[in-house]
């Protein structure tokens, strides 16, 4: 346990009632411990000695239960914290670890970081396209220096943003199930300068940044909180969460953050989870010597076991909410991030003001203050991968009916569900409120990839499968739907190779510059209803929304279709334009794929896109 030794004052205490200026983790020791009778700061030196004992106080009224320390540390220095007598503990805002979860924290002063995105301004991410990284297994090295050299490539995809898979520390032996330090970054990844440094360049190649946070592994018995005060609650394992739980935890979160931030209210009922199986065949698609799929290191164990939760709605709840509101306003203001992802389920709770409600309220007030455009994603099991599973149901079993009558429920459902959380008044004006504020963002499409390196990803994921297939013109098709017809999106490296090694990997990353492009230009078109069209086989799926359209042959063998057939204008429909209105706009097998007079050829499980410009 090394580090600079120092030799900290706290000084006499200021007067009674006076807060630290920021429970967001810094320089100052703070804790919330209401049920402590001693709280002291530990300053060890040498594993050797005894550290050195000094006594918090409790900060006042305006933050029950919590003590305090009445001076800063200086950058660098090791301390932890003791209850009562007990033994020294991690501060459980730590956000610097480099001796592990249960060692020492060290503090960090985020000002010691030079900043170069003053002029930042993020683009819209309410219909935007993020890349997914791992950054443990994105690079050969798994840090961010090695992924911020890739930036410029990602860069000139088109991508708007890059989500980040979640980097809090937690101990290697034991996973991430078994507990993280939430405010934490992994010191194995570069630690809290390598994110910083991350964020900074990704800032300057004009990329925005969004992490996924792992909220599910935040209170484990592991990690001791408790000692600190009522951090969890049911705490003994019940019955199997299954995704149908998960699901209906995210509507009530998600309904929930409503009333209270401006938001448009929706109507659009979720369609259920959609999982593939065996049936599927996909166990004959496996990629020749390959075993399962690989999830690579890091956060992608199953999580789906009800267990320890946060206590958001108990006894002592005050703590465990200011906790997490903390840890939100710590990624935005220590790391300058532009949205998090929120894993709903794991956030959902019964409290007459739920705690995502609080949340989404804390975050609008905070971006008006700092004048910034913040994203708050709402994510679970089971929601943002419903269209690429069903769009690879239908390339895996053909002429299905059930396949086709689930594209159009998906289609009547699946539109941006974005509600602008920025307050109305006189003094905000429709400018103000895209400059400053939230936007909270429902119904995401996640790729395989990105559906999978996620906090709740388990066994069952039909990602698991779908990235397990050694198919190029499947994941061309995939990728295409997902981009044209897909709310906002959250891509992954595996259908988008940000450096191709093989002939394949350069097609798709052309192919997906191409779509990109089409998407970037028509960003109108995203806020449009999705119209689902089906050959009277259904084999072939065309997908219309505003002047565009999408045409999938799912079958084994060449498409020869008729538009006027394909493409007949809904009865009654006032915005359905006339099948000869269209022309042949991008192909993934361009030379296969024709257009003449009223037919469309289109090659077995293959994608062509029309315009009617």
């Amino acid at each position: 346990m090394t580090g600079p030794r120092s030799e900290p004052s706290f000084g006499s205490p200021p007067p009674p009632g006076t807060a630290p200026e920021s429970t967001i983790p810094g320089r100052r020791p703070v804790v919330w411990a209401p049920h402590a009778r001693v709280v002291e700061v530990l300053l060890p030196y040498d594993p050797g000695e005894e550290p050195e004992h000094l006594p918090l106080r409790l900060v006042g009224a305006d933050h029950p239960g919590s003590w305090g320390a009445d001076v800063d540390l200086p950058h660098g220095t090791e301390y932890g914290f003791s209850v009562d007598g007990g033994p020294l503990l991690a501060d459980p805002r730590s956000v610097w670890l480099p001796d592990g979860i249960h060692g020492p924290t060290r503090v960090f002063d985020p000002s010691v970081f030079g900043w170069s995105d003053a002029a930042w301004s993020p683009p819209d991410l309410t219909a935007g396209v993020l890349l997914h990284l791992d950054i443990a297994t994105f690079t050969p090295g798994g840090t961010f220096d090695d992924a911020a050299r890739h930036l410029a490539d990602i860069a000139a995809l088109g991508i708007d943003g890059i989500e980040i898979a979640p980097v809090s520390a937690y101990d290697p032996e034991a996973g991430p199930a078994a507990g993280v330090r939430l405010h934490s970054v992994a010191q194995d990844l570069g630690g809290p300068p390598g994110l910083q440094g991350l964020v900074n360049a990704a800032h300057q190649a004009g990329l925005a940044v969004v992490l996924n946070v792992p909220y599910r592994w935040a209170v484990t018995d592991e990690l001791g909180l408790d000692t600190f005060g009522p951090y969890t609650a049911g705490s003994q394992p019940a019955r199997p969460r299954t995704r149908v739980d998960d699901q209906l935890a995210a509507t009530r979160a998600a309904q929930a953050m409503r009333p209270r931030t401006g938001q448009i209210p929706l109507t659009r009922p979720r369609t259920g989870p959609i999982n593939l199986s065996s049936a599927l065949g996909l166990q004959g698609r496996r990629r020749p010597g390959q075993g399962p799929a690989r999830i690579g290191s890091g956060p992608t164990v199953r999580t789906d076991a009800a267990g320890t939760r946060i206590n958001l709605d108990g006894s002592g709840s005050l703590g465990p909410r200011g906790f997490l509101i903390d840890n939100a306003q710590h990624w935005f203001h220590t790391f300058h991030l532009d949205g998090i992802v929120l894993d709903t389920p794991a956030l959902a709770d019964r409290a007459q003001i739920p705690f995502v409600q609080e949340l989404a309220d804390s975050v609008v007030h905070d971006g008006e203050r700092a004048g910034r455009r913040y994203a708050l994603y709402l994510d679970g099991p089971g929601l943002s991968d419903r269209l690429t599973s069903t769009v690879a149901a239908l390339l895996l079993q053909p002429g299905r009916p059930e396949n086709m009558a689930m594209m159009r429920l998906l289609a009547e459902h699946l539109a941006p569900s974005v509600r602008r959380a920025a307050r109305q008044g006189p003094r905000h004006n429709r400018r103000s409120m895209r400059r400053a504020g939230a936007a909270v963002v429902e119904d995401i499409t996640r790729m395989p990839g990105a559906a999978l390196v996620v906090p709740w990803a388990d066994d069952d994921s039909p990602a698991k499968a779908l990235l397990d297939l050694d198919d190029v013109d499947l994941r061309a098709s995939l990728l295409a739907f997902a981009v044209l017809a897909g709310t906002p999106l959250v891509l992954d490296t595996e259908h988008v190779p940000v450096v191709p090694h093989t002939g394949d990997e350069e097609r798709l990353g052309a192919w997906a510059r191409t779509l990109l492009a089409i998407r970037g230009t028509h960003p109108e078109e995203l806020e449009m209803p999705l119209e689902i069209r089906a050959s009277t086989d259904s084999t072939v799926l065309a997908a219309v929304r505003g002047r565009g359209a999408i045409v999938l042959n799912t079958a084994g063998s060449l498409a020869a279709l008729r538009l006027s057939t394909l493409l007949r204008p809904v009865e009654g429909s006032i915005t359905s334009l006339p099948p000869e209105a269209y022309r042949l706009h991008a192909a993934w097998e361009p030379g296969a794929t024709r257009l003449v007079g009223d037919t469309l050829t289109v090659p077995p499980r293959m994608v062509a896109v029309l315009r009617a410009d």
